[in-house]
């Protein structure tokens, strides 16, 4: 499919830009001044699971609110003390009206800390939804590729206790809409996810006399 195609030149061009992105920020965080310790620092991976409505619209019809649940990957940095740059993927399947919908997307996100340990996400990148009738031989296989869009909130709860960095589980709440030609869907999802967090390196924290001369 056509759509398939310009889904793959998408998803090569946003990681291009994602991996510009991140080495930007990489050089702003090596050079940045040093700071108190702090779980919510450094680098980060995630790994998660989530569930929700998915509102499907396709040639100008409307179809009920189907259920679904996806996976989601997300990794990168705070590039200041408040302010992150990170990639997000997520993949998964919804169910209704007699058919089943397969999601899969890739986005690049900005984080903005708005107390500790909550944070504001929202980023863009490209998403495809795929729609196949069930129980029927042969069904074609119908959707839409582009653009998608997030916006979400999530708080990290830190179960180790390091001066800085550590394991978290991180409840997050997301919206993301997929508009296309033919086919869109608006997804709301509630989930949760294990994060973990590098931290920073003992020279760019700021230390008491206890900790700083520890090997």
């Amino acid at each position: 499919m056509r759509w398939a195609v310009d889904t793959l030149r998408v998803m090569v061009v946003a990681l291009v830009l994602a991996a510009l992105a991140l080495t930007v920020g990489e050089r702003r965080a090596q050079a940045q001044a040093i700071e108190l310790p702090y779980a919510h620092q450094g680098y980060y991976v995630g790994f998660g699971y989530h569930v929700g409505p998915v509102k499907v619209w396709e040639d100008n019809e409307s179809y009920g609110v189907w259920s679904g649940g996806e996976f989601s990957l997300r990794f990168g940095q705070l590039v200041t003390r408040r302010f992150g740059l990170g990639l997000q993927f997520h993949f998964g399947t919804a169910k209704g009206d007699g058919q089943t919908a397969s999601l899969f997307g890739m986005e690049l996100e900005g984080q903005w800390e708005l107390v500790r340990n909550l944070v504001i996400h929202a980023g863009t990148g490209v998403d495809t939804l795929s729609i196949r009738a069930d129980g029927v031989a042969n069904a074609s296989l119908r959707g839409t590729a582009g653009a998608g869009y997030i916006l979400g909130l999530d708080y990290s709860w830190f179960f180790t206790h390091r001066l800085t960095g550590g394991w978290a589980v991180t409840p997050r709440i997301e919206a993301r809409f997929v508009p296309g030609g033919t086919a869109s869907a608006f997804i709301g999802t509630l989930g949760v996810e294990l994060a973990w967090w590098s931290g920073l390196p003992r020279n760019q924290l700021e230390l008491p006399p206890s900790e700083a001369f520890k090997k």
